[in-house]
């Protein structure tokens, strides 16, 4: 017989104590495969608040363009305003009002009723949020900012965009803003935030105010107080800013009903192993799920395959109505095969990464984009860009990847990363199909490397 302590053998202390220590492994395995079933559920939301947001912003940025061709028309002079103003805001009834300022300062605005203290207000006065227009004046691009408290109408969004006019003395000359007021937080009704209330969770909207750079927030739910852990937290890139989401996650390990259902029931493995393969399988469903709605590539960060070829057959189509241009570069690293083999596949994922960077650093329009086309290949997709664009954006993507300096000893091109462009540019056609463009770029890609590579070669779209 074998050894027993109080009358239990020593196998079956041993067993017992085997068989706990497997139930207590299942058990948070099963918990932690619950915990990130509802963190990829919040992943979800938050990449549905996003691209809700950015519709949003999109939409608010064409009613400031429609302003902003009345101000070019009229090389200035705005006369009809108050013909059109009208129709802007019946179109949505979050906006609050719209209005122009020449050189920063407001000169109409409708309606006119309630809002006539706000006329010969300065944009680039101190305290009036002077960043955000110079940042606007300089760029040329749609800000949104905000939200400002005001006595009468409460908090408020001002959506402004810069209007350029040709003079006889300046080209390109700053008129001033075309701004559109708008109603907080009605405004984010549209972007589904209740989505978050309906499921019981808890959640603050916030970005950091480029005036005081401190955090402000935007809106929160009302019991929400700062948590510790146990929250998902994502930025969402909104026009000129960068605003945070935060959703807390709404059980503790503690709080899960199934962890005492796993406890009582632990020692029927097959009870935990159903509920654990349930669990794994449930979470597996929901990466799949997650991974399909993602447009991202997860080693670099920027755009896609996937969401190119969408994104590029949308422009095609939207730019053949309008017979416009569009330019396409195709980019492939140098080398980078030995870069790989010197350095290793690590190095080499941080190696891509920095490149996106670069890439999309030195993209200086909103509608411009870049996108991981494979392996160390990427696509950068240049709407309404002419020839002359295009061979400016490749000499400046070639800049910016030899400024970066990134050691690249195993290379015959040169002591550091190169890159290799094709480009080229063509009046849409509603018979061209984004490959078209691929194809013609792609070609002159290797017309670039077969030329000694780090430099771009541009073939017109036949």
């Amino acid at each position: 017989m074998g050894k027993s302590i109080y009358g239990l053998s020593l196998a079956a202390i041993v067993s017992f104590l085997i068989s706990l220590l497997l139930c207590g492994v299942l058990i948070s395995v099963a918990i932690i495969n619950k915990i990130n079933i509802e963190k990829l559920q919040l992943e979800q939301f938050i990449l549905e608040n996003s691209i809700q947001l950015n519709e949003v912003t999109s939409r608010l940025s064409s009613k400031a363009q429609s302003l902003s061709a009345l101000v070019i028309q009229g090389d200035g002079d705005v006369k009809e305003f108050d013909k059109i103003a009208p129709t802007i805001i019946a179109e949505d009834p979050a906006i609050l009002n719209v209005f122009i300022a020449p050189d920063g300062i407001v000169s109409k605005i409708y309606p006119l009723e309630g809002n006539e203290a706000t006329i010969g207000w300065n944009f680039f006065g101190e305290g009036s949020g002077d960043k955000e227009a110079v940042m606007a004046r300089d760029t040329g691009n749609f800000t949104l900012s905000g939200p400002f408290d005001t006595p009468v109408s409460g908090k408020i969004l001002i959506g402004k965009l810069p209007v350029y006019i040709d003079t006889p003395a300046e080209k390109r000359h700053f008129w001033g803003f075309v701004s559109v007021t708008l109603k907080f937080p009605q405004i984010l009704r549209n972007a589904e935030l209740g989505i978050f209330r309906s499921h019981h969770l808890i959640y603050e909207l916030w970005r950091i105010n480029p005036d005081t750079e401190e955090k402000q927030v935007m809106i929160q739910s009302a019991e929400y107080a700062e948590p510790k852990k146990g929250f998902v937290e994502r930025n969402l890139h909104i026009t000129n800013a960068e605003w945070f989401l935060k959703v807390c996650l709404h059980n503790t390990w503690y709080d899960l009903p199934d962890t005492y259902i796993l406890i009582a029931t632990g020692l029927f493995a097959s009870i935990l192993v159903l509920v654990v393969v349930q669990n794994n399988t449930e979470l597996r469903r929901m990466k799949v799920i997650f991974e399909e709605m993602s447009k991202i590539d997860p080693v670099t960060g920027i755009y896609n395959r996937r969401y190119m070829d969408e994104n590029l057959k949308r422009i095609i189509k939207s730019l053949s109505r309008s017979k416009g241009t569009l330019s396409l570069l195709m980019i492939d690293v140098d080398h980078f095969k030995n870069y790989n083999d010197t350095y290793g596949h690590s190095k080499g994922d941080i190696c891509l990464k920095v490149i996106a960077e670069v890439l999309k650093k030195n993209l200086l329009r909103a509608d411009d984009f870049v996108a991981r086309y494979g392996g160390e290949e990427f696509v950068v997709v240049l709407p309404n860009t002419s020839e002359n664009g295009a061979r400016m954006v490749a000499d400046r993507l070639l800049d910016g990847i030899r400024a970066r300096n990134i050691t690249h000893e195993a290379s015959n091109v040169a002591g550091y990363i190169t890159i290799s462009i094709g480009a080229t540019t063509g009046f849409v056609q509603h018979t061209y199909t984004g490959d078209d463009y691929i194809k013609q770029a792609d070609k002159a890609m290797y017309i670039s490397k077969q030329n000694g590579r780090n430099r771009y070669t541009f073939l017109n779209l036949i």
